[in-house]
């Protein structure tokens, strides 16, 4: 059961990170925001694979519920959760998405590094500290909100921490069975969930009937999560890059480079992302850039409300609901 689909915020921000690249911007501006297109792309890439793959296992499936892009704030503490699945005997997975060029090293002290597209890894910070301090903040948040239902004190969420790694990437491990937390995003179901629905002998099944929750009970719990939701602030990029007014002077678009930021920039943003009516200039994904048909491009050009005015190749246009 599905309960909050994806953000697709992402679009917007892929639209005037473009409009910005539009302009007359330096090259080290120019480099800055070509990267920041890039980062957001590859996150979303990798976040909408593992969100096709969760909502397709268990869209259908009334004994568990399913989050997805969960921005929790407590005070000056915020936690980002990409998705979130939870069973009726309250095992929370809470699941981090990492899109990296060539995958991960992990070393024994659990420190990681990212292979670049091309050079050698670079240390990064763990995605595992990063999802430990997620779950953290959503426990604080369920215990404030005596969220979860007590019987004699036997019911306690157990929380599981993984890191979903992008299909592409490589994951070097000390050992071939450490850290097992880390984990390919299109195996999850397969090494993950299949072996947690077979581990309750009958002695585990009757040691933790008791917290049992029912369906309802587990989907109250669930939106009560997703109320708990603040969406982003929508981001400056210009003052984020300290990008000039004379850059984004660029043929009388002033306006369109610009961005109020403050309401009207978002229609601006709609009216300079609608297609120009050929649509036969359309033959390149927006997401991959791969060569598509002229069929793929105009299904997407005559469906501007899902797909924002861009053509996607068959594969891409799954991520739009």
């Amino acid at each position: 059961m599905i309960l909050k689909e994806r953000d697709t915020s992402w679009r917007k921000k892929a639209m005037e990170l473009d409009l910005l690249l539009s302009c007359h911007l330096t090259p080290e501006h120019r480099r800055v925001v070509e990267q920041e297109k890039w980062n957001l792309q590859a996150g979303e890439s990798a976040e909408a694979q593992v969100a096709y793959d969760l909502n397709f296992r268990f869209r259908e499936y009334e004994n568990w519920v399913l989050l997805h892009d969960l921005r929790l704030v407590d005070g000056n503490d915020v936690a980002q959760i990409d998705h979130l699945l939870m069973v009726r005997t309250l095992d929370f997975f809470v699941l981090e998405t990492k899109n990296y060029a060539r995958g991960v090293r992990i070393s024994p002290q659990g420190e990681f590094e990212a292979y670049p597209k091309e050079g050698g890894p670079y240390p990064i910070d763990s995605p595992l500290a990063q999802n430990d301090r997620h779950i953290l903040l959503l426990q604080r948040l369920l215990k404030r909100h005596n969220v979860i239902p007590h019987r004699m004190g036997l019911a306690q969420p157990i929380f599981h921490n993984y890191v979903m790694i992008s299909g592409r990437g490589r994951i070097d491990r000390p050992t071939p069975d450490s850290f097992p937390n880390v984990i390919k995003g299109d195996l999850f179901y397969e090494n993950v969930m299949r072996r947690f629905q077979k581990a309750f002998t009958f002695l585990d099944a009757v040691q933790r009937l008791p917290q049992v929750v029912r369906r309802d009970t587990l989907q109250s719990i669930g939106q009560q999560i997703a109320s708990w939701h603040q969406p982003a602030p929508y981001p400056d990029y210009r003052k984020r890059f300290g990008i000039s007014e004379d850059e984004i002077q660029n043929a009388g678009q002033a306006s369109s480079c610009a961005g109020d930021h403050q309401g009207t920039g978002a229609s601006t943003l709609r009216k300079q992302s609608k297609p120009s009516g050929d649509t036969t200039k359309a033959k390149f994904c927006f997401e991959c850039k791969a060569p598509i048909s002229q069929e793929e491009a105009s299904f997407c050009f005559t469906r501007k409300d899902r797909f924002g005015g861009r053509a996607y190749c068959r594969a891409h246009q799954k991520q739009f609901p």
